[in-house]
Parts: structure tokens; C-alpha cells; sequence
């Protein structure tokens, strides 16, 4: 079983990956919650009604799907993690070589989406507070502050589940890399159930 120290204390990586899988989980369905909820209505010129939503924009649709995949997605990982309570030994046989190339895939891909949504939005959020003359886009955040308010946590949560899903991909490459020889790109031969080739 391998353990990391944490203040002090030997914590299994396994329990460390649970914790991050639901902290992430957390934070991307709670972004894309208050992104698809947040919604403002006022007049214009006295008789037009605008109303500011998600909607307006493709970024923010295309950031609402990430997220909610992403959280689906740690969801599952996290039932998964729960589920391994015990390490399983020291062998690998070929399906769960396969399962840690697929983990490994998938996290990598949720990591790189979920990081280009939050860019995009992150513009997009700028250009609505401070308006661009270019692009001939007023400036948004002085009528519909509770919007830009609640964009903005929104923003912050996509952010933070960022990162814990950067920690998250970084253990998913430990947990696949450890398997192989740091002399050469194949798998240790004592350590696994399959035949390693010659070298």
C-alpha cells in the first residue's frame, strides 16, 4: 500500500484520491449549478427587457456540458476509488493494465477540457465587466451586477476544480507509471502478470 505524509500524518494515496475525486465532483457540478441557475431580468430604456443568462453565449453552453460530464465523470471515479478499499497487491494482470491506461486517458482529457472551458469563460467574464469597443460589446456587469456576482463563484469553483483535477491526473499517472522500468518503457517483469519483452 503506498502512503503519502500529510501534516505529519501516513495517509494511503488510495483514501487521498477519494477525497480529491469527491472534492472535484463537488466543485464541477457546483459550478455548472450556479452557471445554469443564474439568470437576471431588467427593463431597458423603459419599455425592453433584457435578461441575462448562460444562454447568450456558446462558451458558456459548451462550459455548462463540460462541467456536468466532469462531474458525472468524478462522480464514477469516486464510486470506483470507494470500492477499492484494499490495495490489490502487487501483481498487474493485463485488464487492469488496461483500466489504468483508460483512467490515466480519461483524466488527462477531463483535465485539459474542463482547464479550456475555464478560459474561455474567464474571457468572455472579463469582457463582459470591462466591455470592448472592438467588439462592440457594452459593458454588462453595471446592470446585471447579481449575475456577474454569481458568474464570478461560478468561475472560481471551475477554477478550483481545476486544480484538484490536475492533483487528481498526477496521481493517476503515478498509479500507471510506477508499473514500468525507469531504465526502459516497458513493464517490470517481476512485478506484473504478463511477459515483459526482452530488451
Amino acid at each position: 500500500m503506498i502512503e503519502v505524509r500529510i501534516m505529519g500524518k501516513n495517509i494511503s494515496l488510495t483514501k487521498v484520491e477519494v477525497f480529491m475525486r469527491l472534492f472535484a465532483f463537488l466543485t464541477l457540478f457546483l459550478a455548472a449549478l450556479i452557471t445554469v441557475i443564474d439568470s437576471e431580468s431588467k427593463m431597458l430604456f423603459g419599455y425592453y427587457k433584457q435578461t441575462a443568462s448562460y444562454k447568450l453565449v456558446t462558451i458558456a453552453r459548451m462550459y455548462v456540458y463540460v462541467h456536468f460530464i466532469g462531474a458525472g465523470y468524478s462522480l464514477f471515479q469516486f464510486v470506483r476509488c470507494l470500492a477499492l478499499t484494499s490495495d490489490q497487491g502487487d501483481q498487474l494482470s493485463f485488464s487492469r493494465h488496461t483500466q489504468k491506461w483508460s483512467h490515466f486517458s480519461l483524466d488527462q482529457v477531463l483535465v485539459y477540457l474542463v482547464f479550456a472551458t475555464n478560459c474561455a469563460i474567464s474571457d468572455v467574464a472579463y469582457i463582459v465587466l470591462a466591455g470592448s469597443e472592438a467588439f462592440q460589446w457594452m459593458k454588462l456587469c453595471n446592470k446585471f451586477t447579481r449575475f456577474c456576482v454569481q458568474i464570478g463563484g461560478a468561475i472560481f469553483c471551475g477554477l478550483t476544480a481545476t486544480v484538484l483535477l490536475v492533483v487528481i491526473s498526477g496521481i493517476s499517472t503515478f498509479n500507471l507509471f510506477r508499473w514500468y522500468s525507469p531504465n526502459s518503457l516497458c513493464l517490470k517483469p517481476k512485478r506484473t502478470g504478463m511477459v515483459a519483452p526482452v530488451i
